[in-house]
């Protein structure tokens, strides 16, 4: 058949036997093909195996065409002990008849062995695989995986998985069909190693399920080659162990690169503000943000870039970093509306920030401008003002007794700048935003759902100034380049 194939006067027939690494060939019938390729698709002549995909699973015949000419070998398996079976083994496990066409035009390669399908069908299925989940598992396996992976290893990998907590939906959808080279893994010499690893940094066994769930590839990484390696560089940073468990609870997919790629950036726009290895370490101790961030080195830079416009100087951003490093997280537009918030609505300026840094860490919206907003309506705002005899004593701590270190750390951060405007040099900004919202109104004797209430609609008025002045520069932006068409 081949042979007459390649002798064929159709373009057609003759490349879907033409092997894919022979692009010259395949490039000169393709060309050969451009202007006539309805006149040869009107006399292909189908082979049985594409006749035998139309009909079982009701695929127009030049769909099934375009792809025995796509991929070149799917045309020459036997129609009735390859394909037929291989169809009807799909069809039998639940799987529909438009995703079964849509399965087997990717992985035409899966027909060539219709009893392993079958036999890896029936694994899946036993083993609480839905349809869908079938075909994406399939999907995403190489059928050469499937052939080399015996069902017993593939079971004791299940039946390790589970015995992290892994229920049957999760480790469908969310392990194995994202990786279902997993299943060819073997637990003794390289699944529990990693496990019994990430155990020693202080994970649960659940602890470590929710990492496979989140990040399944985990477990194809070498303990001594890869993971033992980036837990020594976290803790170079000075992270402590409970912290680099941290690290990996939360992004364990950055495990997946060389930490220098993930953190070099962030170092490298540090040290431009004067924070070296030692800072680095200070910070470490106080907040991960800033290190864990999405994409954190072009984070970090976009904060430091962002406060350098805003007026600060390099000193004062390495203050304001050492004293609260997970400002360093804070996206460029929330850092420039939690200033002008400060200078418009508060009537401060940069000292008022340097003065207490947390007002740039904590979210405007959630946080910061709620409170202030609500105390000034309540007339509360006197209760945040220190007395000049306690002011003159207590000059190195922001928030008092009650802010502690991390108080202390905030008024720190002041000390390049001098103090803050004399509009707001009394005010304690610190016990205004470092409790939670039901501590701070307990504090201050207030109705946590009185509170709550006027925090809905200062946030729905606020998220509507946010949208009118968007829109306000769009229209700005439009009427420069003259298409703006309103009044």
């Amino acid at each position: 058949m081949a042979v007459f194939e390649a002798n064929s006067k159709n373009p057609l027939e003759r490349l879907r036997v033409t092997p894919l690494t022979e692009r010259a060939a395949r490039a000169a019938l393709l060309q050969e093909l451009d202007l006539t390729w309805s006149e040869w698709e009107e006399q292909y002549q189908p082979t049985p195996a594409e006749k035998v995909l139309a009909e079982e699973l009701g695929v127009g015949q030049s769909a099934v065409m375009l792809a025995a000419v796509q991929n070149p070998g799917l045309s020459s398996l036997d129609a009735t002990g390859q394909v037929l079976p291989s169809v009807r083994a799909l069809r039998s496990a639940g799987i529909g008849a438009q995703d079964s066409w849509f399965l087997l035009s990717k992985r035409w390669q899966l027909m060539a062995e219709p009893a392993v399908l079958s036999r890896w069908l029936d694994f899946l299925s036993v083993y609480g695989m839905q349809p869908r989940d079938c075909q994406n598992f399939l999907l995403r396996s190489q059928p050469s995986f499937l052939v080399a992976t015996t069902l017993y290893q593939a079971g004791q990998v299940v039946g390790f998985l589970k015995g992290l907590g892994l229920k049957d939906d999760l480790l469908a959808s969310r392990v194995l069909c994202v990786w279902p080279e997993l299943l060819g893994r073997d637990v003794e010499s390289q699944l529990r190693p990693v496990v019994g690893f990430l155990m020693s940094l202080g994970l649960e066994v659940a602890g470590v399920g929710r990492v496979v769930v989140l990040w399944p590839e985990i477990l194809l990484k070498d303990v001594e080659g890869q993971l033992r390696p980036w837990v020594a560089y976290l803790r170079g940073l000075g992270c402590t162990t409970s912290q680099v468990a941290d690290v990996v609870c939360l992004c364990p997919h950055l495990l997946g690169f060389k930490p220098e790629e993930v953190f070099g950036g962030v170092l490298a726009a540090l040290a431009d503000v004067g924070i070296g290895p030692e800072d680095v370490r200070d910070m470490v101790s106080a907040s991960l943000a800033f290190l864990i961030t999405p994409s954190a080195s072009a984070a970090v830079r976009a904060a430091v870039d962002c406060l350098q416009q805003q007026g600060f100087s390099k000193e004062q951003i390495r203050s304001m970093a050492l004293a609260r490093p997970e400002l360093l997280a804070v996206k460029p537009h929330d850092l420039s509306r939690s200033l002008r918030f400060v200078r418009e609505v508060v009537g401060g300026d940069n000292a008022t920030v340097l003065s207490c840094p947390l007002l740039l860490a904590k979210p405007l919206g959630q946080v910061l401008g709620p409170r202030y907003s609500f105390i000034q309506k309540q007339g509360l705002a006197h209760k945040y003002m220190r007395n000049e005899s306690v002011t003159g004593s207590s000059s190195s701590s922001v928030g008092g007794d009650d802010g502690g270190s991390m108080g202390r750390a905030d008024s720190e951060a002041s000390s390049s700048s001098g103090s803050s405007s004399s509009s707001t040099g009394g005010f304690e900004f610190y016990k205004l935003l470092v409790a939670e919202d039901n501590d701070w109104c307990a504090s201050m004797g207030l109705s946590v759902n009185e509170y709550q209430g006027f925090k809905l609609v200062w946030d729905e008025e606020y998220s509507l100034q946010l949208h009118q002045e968007a829109a306000n520069e769009f229209q700005a932006e439009l009427k420069k380049l003259g298409i703006y068409e309103g009044q």
